[in-house]
């Protein structure tokens, strides 16, 4: 009796860069495309580099055993990926593992979905036109990003990457009223003003003034005008500026010529 192929020994040689998340969509292993490859659905056009899904944590390890069944082979993780990744092997930091499928240069990167604060379920999620590639719902996506700001900007994480993410998603959020009247006041305050913010210490109490607007304890129309203002006062210094040099070549024009 012959037995049944191995994923293995049918190996094509060429796969959809977004294949890994097909496979364990198929498998029912709760999974979400995240990261670039979401911000190219919702819109931007950006060079997809790693493939980034969030996956359970609970399936998190039957996630990648699947993979390497399917022939995709673990990979280091180099130094510019340390150098943007939110703290990886650190406490408080993210647990990400890189994959690829040779010979293709495609690599996926897994995450618990934890890390990126994302709950997968048909409320926070959607299959793409019936395919069986999840992505997170728009405003779920943001909500996710604010709460990994949240979370790691108190322990100093790295927030390059998520802090990128963050402002792209953010300013396609101004192409699209019809979400804006949806955001909660704490999670608008947030994005009034965290981003304006130039300190640490300035960015946490923003934090703790997003905090106070969702626990009630504080009026969002007091929050916005006690939270600082770094950003007037680059557009005061500028307005002063732009005038001083105004009324100088004013002169000049005015000053007879001896």
């Amino acid at each position: 009796m012959s037995s049944h192929p191995s994923a293995k020994s049918n190996r094509p040689t060429r796969i959809s860069p977004l294949a890994p998340a097909s496979i364990l969509e198929m498998a029912r292993i709760k999974v979400c495309i995240i990261g670039t490859a979401a911000l190219r659905l919702f819109g931007l056009d950006l060079i997809l580099a790693d493939l980034n899904l969030a996956v359970a944590d609970k399936q998190f390890d039957s996630a990648l055993s699947l993979l390497h069944n399917h022939s995709f082979q673990d990979i280091n993780t180099d130094c510019w990926q340390q150098a943007i990744m939110p703290g990886l092997g650190k406490p408080g930091g993210w647990d990400s593992h890189r994959l690829m499928y040779p010979p293709s240069s495609d690599i996926v990167a897994l995450t618990p979905a934890s890390c990126w604060h994302l709950n997968i379920n048909p409320d926070t999620t959607f299959l793409l036109e019936s395919s069986p590639y999840r992505f997170p719902d728009f405003l779920a996506n943001l909500e996710a990003l604010i709460r990994i700001l949240n979370a790691l900007q108190p322990i100093g994480g790295n927030l390059l990457l998520v802090s990128y993410y963050y402002s792209v998603i953010v300013e396609l959020l101004q192409q699209q009223p019809d979400l804006k009247v949806r955001i909660a006041p704490g999670e608008q305050f947030f994005i009034d003003f965290y981003m304006k913010q130039l300190k640490g210490s300035c960015k946490l109490k923003v934090l703790e003034f997003c905090k106070q607007i969702i626990e009630s304890t504080i009026m969002v129309e007091t929050a916005r005008e006690v939270v600082l203002r770094p950003d007037l006062a680059r557009k005061w210094i500028k307005e002063k500026y732009l005038q001083l040099q105004a009324e100088v070549e004013n002169s000049d024009r005015n000053t007879p010529v001896t």
